[in-house]
C-alpha cells in the first residue's frame, strides 16, 4: 500500500530478504523514496493544446475515432472544408462549406481527397486536433514516414 507523504510516495511493503524496509540499495522502498531521474522536457506544452489519435478508415472514408472532432466541439452537421496537400489533410470549420460532419459525428473523407492522398480502406491515419486554432490535421502514414526520415532516424546497421 502506498501513502502520500509530501511529494514522495512511501511504500509499506517489506524488504526482500530480512523483512525490513530498505534491505538493499535497489529494493522497492529505496527506488520509490529516492525517485528516478527524469529527463528535461524540450518545451512545455499547455495541457490539451493538441488532441492526438490514430484511427482507421472504412470503405466509405469514415474515420473511426470521433474524439478529435469532439475536442474541437465539432458535432454532426458541422460544415467543414478539406484541403489535401502532400499527404496531409487540413480540415477547418466554415459556414458555407462543401462537406459536413456526418450524422453520427464522424469525419468522412471524400473519395477525391482519399485518392489525392492514397488513402484506402483499413489505412491508419494520425489525427491532430488543435482546439485553440481550431483546425484538424490528418496525416497519412506516408507523410509520417517522410517526417521521421527527415528528423534524422537512421536505419539500424
Amino acid at each position: 500500500m502506498l501513502h502520500e507523504q509530501g511529494e514522495i510516495a512511501v511504500s509499506a511493503c517489506k524488504g526482500p530478504e530480512d523483512g525490513q524496509l530498505g534491505a538493499g540499495p535497489y529494493d522497492h522502498y529505496s527506488l520509490i523514496a529516492r525517485g528516478l531521474p527524469l529527463p528535461p522536457l524540450a518545451r512545455a506544452l499547455k495541457p490539451q493544446a493538441v488532441h492526438c489519435a490514430v484511427t482507421s478508415v472504412d470503405v466509405s472514408g469514415r474515420l473511426a475515432d470521433r474524439r478529435p472532432l469532439q475536442a474541437l466541439g465539432w458535432f454532426a452537421g458541422r460544415p467543414i472544408d478539406l484541403v489535401a496537400r502532400d499527404n496531409v489533410i487540413t480540415v477547418t470549420a466554415r459556414r458555407c462549406a462543401r462537406w459536413t460532419i456526418n450524422r453520427q459525428g464522424h469525419l468522412v473523407l471524400p473519395s477525391s481527397v482519399r485518392r489525392s492522398c492514397g488513402v484506402e480502406r483499413g489505412h491508419r491515419l494520425l489525427v491532430l486536433a488543435y482546439p485553440d486554432r481550431p483546425v484538424l490535421l490528418v496525416y497519412t502514414m506516408s507523410a509520417l514516414e517522410l517526417m521521421v526520415s527527415r528528423y534524422g532516424v537512421r536505419e539500424a546497421a
